[in-house]
């Protein structure tokens, strides 16, 4: 991770956490964000009262005017509280923002070549290059990082909404009225799911089933997207579909593909990590939702709905194996040594550390810093 976002998201945390001990929400706090009754009841009816409207400031000229367009609603919410446009201008930006990301990443790696190059003609030395990294290239490689840009965007709301209401309105709401129990456990399973040993032991366990196929990059298409998926009923989907993802990006992105077949596999692969986790009625968040509720067993999971996914994906599979096949031949054909033997996968002889030689025993422990694609 970039030293600025390391700093950026080590300080968000730090500030969602202090708002979260400091936090005190009272039963007169004001509404946030404004109730749709505030707009659709008309001032001190009871349903506007029930929502504490009446605690919103202005919101006696809230009421929408009777058979309006929605240009005409819009245009009124707009004028009768500013906040609506200046939140949905917020929103709309940070989108942008996503968007623009790669075209900022590829604007500091400009930045940064063209540092270098003024360095080397002024003599500087390979390791003075190294090190001396321009601030604007810092700037723009860490407004290119896709994972901060709402959180960035987050602080503009905060000073906008201090600005319109309160602090403590903004406090109470993000630590009252949002639940983050559930994007918080999927960082935490992705990240565990995206580590080393993890990967690895993924890779050793999907090259069983690779190695029917000689390894072939077929062979380890197949496999990725068809073992990764169900493993969503046991791992969770989100852990699934990273350890596919990092597994696909060296067994099959690594060699190239095409662009259309290239965005084919990861549509396929969204497609059946979506319905990978219906044989158990534990890992799947949607089955999780209702499985309580209705009573629903692992095996009625997997007799109703999770043999039928998995025949889908396998149709899936081949259906896309036989549009595309002729493509794998025209993978990574100038490359000198196979992806798959950075990772030690099956077919790469093992040795353990007492047989190496010490030259071996540090090329292994080194390729712990082996960045992962």
């Amino acid at each position: 991770m970039h030293r600025f976002t390391k700093i950026f998201v080590t300080v968000l945390i730090l500030g969602l956490i202090s708002s979260a001990l400091y936090a005190s929400k009272g039963s007169n706090s004001t509404p946030f964000p404004v109730p749709l009754s505030c707009y659709s009841e008309d001032y001190g009816s009871p349903n506007f009262l029930a929502e504490r409207c009446d605690q919103v400031h202005g919101s006696e000229g809230f009421r929408d005017p009777e058979g309006a367009s929605m240009a005409e609603i819009l245009s009124h919410r707009i004028s009768a509280n500013p906040f609506n446009l200046v939140v949905s201008l917020i929103f709309l930006i940070a989108i942008l923002h996503t968007f623009m990301a790669n075209k900022l990443t590829a604007k500091a790696h400009q930045i940064h070549e063209e540092h270098d190059e003024r360095m080397k003609a002024a003599g500087a030395s390979e390791e003075e290059i190294k090190h001396d990294i321009p601030f604007k290239a810092e700037l723009f490689h860490f407004l290119g990082e896709v994972e901060v840009v709402f959180g960035m965007w987050v602080i503009a709301l905060l000073f906008v909404t201090i600005g319109f209401f309160d602090w403590t309105t903004f406090k109470n709401y993000m630590v009252y009225d949002r639940v983050f129990i559930e994007p918080m456990f999927v960082v935490v399973i992705m990240a565990i799911a995206s580590t080393r040993p993890v990967v690895k032991f993924s890779e050793q366990l999907l090259g069983l089933a690779a190695g029917l196929g000689g390894h072939s990059k077929a062979a380890w298409w197949f496999s990725i997207l068809m073992i990764a998926p169900l493993l969503g009923s046991f791992i969770t989907e989100p852990a699934a579909i990273t350890i596919a993802a990092l597994l696909l990006a060296n067994q099959f992105y690594k060699h190239r593909p095409s662009s259309g077949f290239a965005y084919a596999t990861i549509g396929l692969l969204f497609v059946n990590i979506s319905v990978g986790g219906t044989l158990t009625h534990f890992a799947a968040p949607p089955v999780l939702m209702v499985a309580t509720t209705w009573d629903w067993s692992m095996g009625f999971m997997a007799a109703n709905f999770g043999w039928k996914a998995a025949l889908g994906i396998l149709i899936s599979n081949v259906l896309y194996f036989i549009v595309f096949r002729g493509q794998f031949a025209k993978m990574g054909k100038d490359e000198v040594k196979e992806a798959s033997e950075e990772f030690h996968t099956p077919e790469v002889q093992k040795l353990k550390p007492g047989q190496m030689s010490h030259d071996e025993f540090e090329a292994m422990w080194a390729e712990r810093e082996t960045t992962i694609p």
